[in-house]
């Protein structure tokens, strides 16, 4: 099952990688803007503009290299609060982050090296892998892209300059609902994305990520992605995903239990993929579904793993004389709870009134 921290820095790592579109996370907030009203239509050629610069800004991490610092920005309730990361990355697939602030995670870095990612615990001793083959998805890039441009519009807005670059910004906004969702800020000469805000249905921001200073740099040492483990640490296995798929009857068998799965669903989402996941040795099926943006993950398994909160107190709620629990970090929820005998978790950024209404839909 997911746990706080490992959500915390995927979110980071998104921009990063260059896949800004998809991707959930997050705690903290500082201050909540009015929701102001979605633009009109934008003209043909302008929407054209839009949804190139969309597609260019995917596949730009690809053929670009780069030095730069990092800068995430999660909003809570009462709070913000910030991770900075020192990133490294040589096209096509190898990034290294170091992570420089909050101090609970100073001194940590990741190396990315195509569909493996080596986590080294500073703290702990250890590297911890994970193998993802999505991280070298091209076609589920391709389709990602499909899929939020039938649930969104994007609209162009005004230059900006972004890490001392001159920047596009493109809005995108929701067909069904009219709330703008998103904005991204992508280099006039790289297409590389620079800057991300996410927005919450009232129009406040949700997070926010950029770059504070980048250099497009080819010229990064092969030692910097260096996977060796350092004297007196330990190696762990971490998850090892499976390729996602849309054959969800060969995951089903693969899982080895009888599965549940939603009958309800928001507006515009849709099943994406699903695969097995080994979780502490636990094999776990997750069913990913989005609308393109927004994500929303349901795990299961049958061996009694339940979800990890970190550090994080969870709350309860009830529903269907169901006891579940949950954590909200910023724009991410948590809800978790057991039933025929089998453990739950949802992770979204969704709000928790639609987690509930879909937990609900899960085992009716």
């Amino acid at each position: 099952m997911p746990c706080a921290k490992a959500r915390l820095l995927t979110l980071t790592s998104f921009v990063a990688a260059g896949a800004f579109l998809t991707g959930f996370g997050g705690f903290a907030r500082v201050a909540v803007a009015a929701a102001t009203p979605s633009p009109s239509p934008p003209p043909p050629d302008t929407a054209e503009k839009a949804v190139k610069l969309l597609r260019t800004s995917v596949l730009a991490p690809h053929s670009i290299s780069y030095v730069g610092q990092l800068e995430t920005i999660l909003f809570s309730t009462n709070r913000a609060q910030a991770m900075i990361v020192r990133v490294e990355h040589r096209a096509p697939n190898l990034t290294r982050r170091w992570y420089v602030a909050p101090e609970s995670l100073y001194g940590d870095y990741t190396v990315t090296r195509g569909i493996t990612t080596f986590e080294f615990d500073t703290k702990n001793s250890r590297v911890v892998t994970s193998r993802n083959p999505a991280l070298e998805d091209q076609l589920a890039a391709g389709d990602g892209l499909a899929l939020i441009m039938q649930n969104y519009r994007a609209v162009m807005g005004n230059e900006e300059t972004v890490a001392g670059r001159k920047s596009d910004s493109v809005l995108l906004i929701n067909k069904h609902t009219g709330e703008r969702a998103l904005r991204v800020w992508i280099d006039d000469a790289t297409n590389l994305v620079l800057k991300k805000e996410e927005y919450r249905p009232n129009g406040s921001v949700a997070a926010e990520i950029r770059f504070d200073d980048i250099r497009y740099t080819a010229s990064i040492p092969s030692d910097v992605f260096s996977t060796a483990v350092p004297a007196g640490y330990t190696r762990v296995n971490g998850h090892d995903y499976a390729s996602p798929t849309s054959d969800v009857n060969r995951v089903v068998k693969e899982a080895g239990f009888k599965p549940f799965v939603p009958k309800y669903l928001p507006e515009g989402f849709t099943l994406v993929s699903a695969d097995v996941a080994t979780v502490s040795d636990v094999k776990t099926l997750h069913f990913l579904y989005s609308d393109g943006l927004r994500a929303l993950s349901l795990f299961e398994n049958n061996l009694g793993a339940a979800a990890d909160f970190g550090k994080m107190k969870p709350q309860v709620v009830s529903f269907e004389g169901h006891e579940a629990k949950y954590v909200e970090d910023g724009p991410t929820t948590l809800l978790a709870w057991q039933e025929h005998e089998l453990h739950f978790a949802l992770v979204s950024d969704l709000a928790l009134r639609d987690m509930v209404e879909i937990a609900t839909s899960v085992v009716p």
